[in-house]
């Protein structure tokens, strides 16, 4: 393998077109081709179909576009660290936060973090742990701040910890079961969920009903951003579990806390990573600022 056959096969997957992987690597299709050939007669399998649709990856191509991701983003971290260690701070840092995160301790963090690298490329993404765990995996993020259960992070994610937060049902004002102190009656009401079945915040609902004796709400709305969660509990009688921190920050937004007697479950604030991943000295600094913001909680 070489690396300008696997920054073409990348590139192909990406695209799924060798036409438009040519142009954008300024090669010619017919070069395009060569290089995936070649790479499929080195490993011996057959890493992509090609059709009229475009091009599909075989279970073999999936996997190596995982591992070819890693090496180029890897690579791309390398030649930054030595720049890094020359006195540049410059270079990407790539992470993925959660709403809580945004609202908290991250603009903290920007805030120290451009002291010393005033001209470093940020990027901020708030997408899914399933999906954020598969950035980590291609190399496309550092790491991710996130809520997480132990059970989600498989063998080659590591998590440490920041902080532990509970979580509270948040209302309208004036919703008409502000009055409610006992989760039973809530078990009729509309829910929404900013996290897939399965997700952390789902699983809080799981614990703090099943704790109850009680079964899941059956109207629950899950919602692909915060922001759309927050405009239904806003505007509608929908409720949802936000983290304390988070509740305290969106109280102007015309909300209120439902105080129930049995206080709901705590989840674990973390900055989860590759496991033997090798940050550079920038994104260890960001890491590091973060985790200074943290302490302030």
């Amino acid at each position: 393998m070489k690396l300008q056959q696997l920054q073409v096969f990348v590139a192909v997957a990406e695209e799924k077109s060798l036409r438009a992987t040519a142009r954008r690597l300024d090669l010619t299709q017919p070069a395009v081709t060569r290089s995936v050939q070649e790479l499929e007669s080195d490993l011996g399998v057959v890493l992509m179909t090609r059709s009229v649709q475009g091009v599909e990856l075989t279970e073999y191509g999936a996997s190596l576009k995982t591992r070819a991701q890693q090496i180029l983003e890897d690579m791309r971290r390398a030649r930054e660290e030595i720049a890094q260690i020359k006195g540049e701070m410059r270079g990407k840092v790539s992470i993925s936060a959660t709403s809580t995160i945004a609202l908290t301790i991250l603009p903290k963090a920007l805030e120290q973090f451009r002291q010393a690298a005033p001209e470093a490329e940020l990027s901020f993404l708030e997408v899914k742990f399933p999906l954020a765990a598969q950035h980590l995996r291609d190399g496309s993020i550092d790491f991710v701040v996130s809520h997480v259960l132990p059970d989600m992070l498989g063998d080659d994610l590591i998590s440490l910890p920041l902080f532990s937060t509970d979580f509270v049902v948040m209302a309208r004002a004036g919703h008409p079961l502000s009055g409610a102190r006992h989760l039973a009656d809530l078990a009729e009401a509309q829910w929404s969920t900013t996290v897939p079945f399965g997700g952390f915040q789902h699983s809080v609902m799981e614990t703090m009903f099943e704790r109850e004796g009680l079964p899941l709400p059956s109207r629950i709305i899950p919602c692909s951003s915060f922001a759309i969660a927050l405009g239904l509990v806003s505007g509608t009688d929908t409720l949802v579990l936000f983290s304390r921190l988070l509740a305290r920050q969106i109280a102007s937004y015309g909300l209120q806390q439902i105080p129930l007697e049995n206080p709901l479950p705590a989840l674990e604030m973390s900055i989860i990573m590759r496991k033997n991943i090798l940050l550079t000295p920038v994104a260890q600094h960001f890491m590091s600022c973060l985790q200074a913001a943290a302490k302030n909680i």
